[in-house]
């Protein structure tokens, strides 16, 4: 599929250094190693920003949004802590089941005046990823409790999630204010395609179909800028990045 041109585009740019790092294509997610939690257990999780699953460093605590999403509703009882190259976070999940983690990191407006740049943008990141607690995965208990949307303005959602395996397909849909988003590209990336990430495009459906070719951390990206939304005086488009996360994909 080829992507369409558009008035809103969808593009990760990456220019000199004395460009802000969120202008230059970097972006948030979550990574994780809970792998068999329990209920009451503590839940750690790490909010990295980076680019293409390299984290650089931690961004501002005063600046991110973390939600817990479950069959009970949402909850932001999280505690937060500032580590050297992310923002480490934690919760205790009550009961099992799938539970969502979902941030969202304000950029702000930047005015540049680079060529290409210039006029001020409004910058804003979502991310998400999703936790097993209690063994649901091996039962297969979870899925009346798996909540597709948390409401991001910008979202990739699984469909069908799973613990997956390589070789196998996942298949993600793209919204926008709770609309399918067709025409923009996903990239999946991994630790071994970080500079060639796969690219698919979204259907007139917001779907795409990526097949998990490695083992290990995944990470699926959307980007989306939006004149519309720009306010007269204060900015004149904004500037979006979704995330979404898998982790531990194992070998069949």
């Amino acid at each position: 599929m080829v992507q369409k041109a558009s008035q809103k585009e969808n593009s990760f740019l990456f220019f000199e250094k004395d460009i802000p790092d969120i202008v230059r294509g970097h972006e948030i997610w979550v990574e994780h190693c809970m792998q068999n939690a329990s209920p009451g257990d503590q839940i750690d999780f790490d909010l990295c920003f980076g680019h293409n699953m390299k984290s650089d460093r931690a961004v501002q605590v005063e600046k991110v949004a973390p939600a817990v999403f479950s069959a009970l509703g949402e909850s932001r009882a999280i505690e937060i802590n500032a580590a050297e190259n992310h923002l480490s976070m934690r919760f205790t999940p009550a009961f099992g089941g799938y539970h969502t983690i979902g941030v969202e990191y304000d950029g702000g407006v930047l005015n540049l005046h680079h060529p290409g740049l210039e006029g001020p943008k409004y910058y804003y990141q979502y991310t998400k990823t999703i936790i097993s607690v209690g063994g649901c995965q091996a039962e297969g208990n979870c899925r009346a409790e798996y909540g597709l949307t948390v409401g991001h303005e910008l979202e990739i959602i699984p469909l069908d999630y799973r613990k997956y395996k390589v070789g196998e397909h996942i298949l993600l849909k793209v919204l926008y204010d709770r609309h399918a988003l067709p025409d923009v590209i996903v990239y999946g990336i991994h630790a071994e395609n970080r500079e060639n990430p796969i690219e698919m495009t979204t259907d007139s459906e917001g779907f795409v179909d990526i097949k998990l070719e490695k083992g290990g951390n995944w990470m699926f990206k959307v980007g989306y800028r939006d004149p519309e939304k720009g306010i007269r005086g204060l900015y004149d488009k904004k500037v979006m990045t979704a995330t979404f996360t898998i982790m531990n994909v194992g070998e069949k």
